[in-house]
């Protein structure tokens, strides 16, 4: 890596040190292990599978949150404070910037993996919680670039974060919004349903499928097949790379 993006990239993992990012991450581990320790006691059955599924989905929603939520304050802030315009007078080119807070953001989204996988170690094989934190740090990975992307085009914390909860959302959700589109009301199709159809089809093609990463399935019952796992890989480098030519094409067009 290139000596100014490294620079930015150990500026950024350091802000997240500061900025007491570690510790809310394990109030939030143990916040999640609480929930799951209090929910599994009206379990009858199965109880240790239940605690594995509560405390995953808890751990997953919260390392996305948290992670967006630091990416996105990290460059409003800077960007309100010139910091940005200092970095960027430099003599560097701006893809070494975004190659640095990137790299920062990536090391911070492999932490939060890593830190979250290890309380499902308890109740899962290390195996099978290995690959679902594989999949997970691949997931946060295009949280982190779809974050650094809405933040740079929109630059105000609100609108950047609603922007990137919304295409999170979405993603979770297209495989099943496919699924309804294709099953209308009323036996006849109409024009309207196939139009529907075809709308969600076309979004579908443009959005990751981040609902078939870091599966709970993963962690309780069989861990993915190889073809899975090189499924999650190609779209998360495929996706890396589209939203990072797109942050590109924006941080060059604007005047600093």
């Amino acid at each position: 890596m290139l000596i100014f993006s490294r620079t930015i990239a150990r500026i950024t993992l350091l802000e997240a040190l500061r900025s007491r990012l570690i510790w809310v991450a394990v109030a939030a581990i143990g916040v999640a292990f609480g929930a799951a320790q209090f929910l599994s006691q009206v379990a009858m059955i199965e109880v240790a599978q239940i605690q594995v599924a509560i405390m995953a989905a808890l751990l997953r929603a919260t390392g996305v949150f948290l992670l967006a939520a630091f990416c996105i304050t990290s460059l409003v802030r800077e960007a309100n404070d010139k910091i940005t315009e200092l970095f960027l007078s430099q003599p560097a080119a701006r893809w070494e910037y975004y190659l640095g807070k990137i790299a920062g953001c990536a090391g911070v989204a492999m932490v939060l993996a890593a830190g979250f996988s290890l309380p499902l170690a308890i109740y899962s094989p290390a195996v099978q919680v290995t690959v679902w934190a594989a999949s997970f740090a691949c997931e946060l990975l295009i949280i982190a670039a779809i974050s650094i992307f809405c933040a740079v085009s929109l630059t105000q914390v609100t609108s950047a974060f609603a922007a990137t909860a919304g295409f999170y959302l979405l993603a979770r959700s297209i495989s099943a919004m496919q699924v309804i589109a294709a099953t209308p009301i009323t036996l006849e199709q109409t024009w309207t349903d196939a139009a529907l159809k075809w709308i969600v089809d076309a979004i579908a093609l443009a959005m990751p499928a981040l609902d078939r990463m870091t599966l709970t399935g993963w962690i309780i019952d069989q861990p993915p097949a190889a073809s899975e796992i090189s499924g999650v890989l190609l779209q998360t480098l495929v996706y890396l790379l589209l939203i990072g030519a797109a942050t590109l094409v924006d941080l060059y067009r604007k005047n600093f």
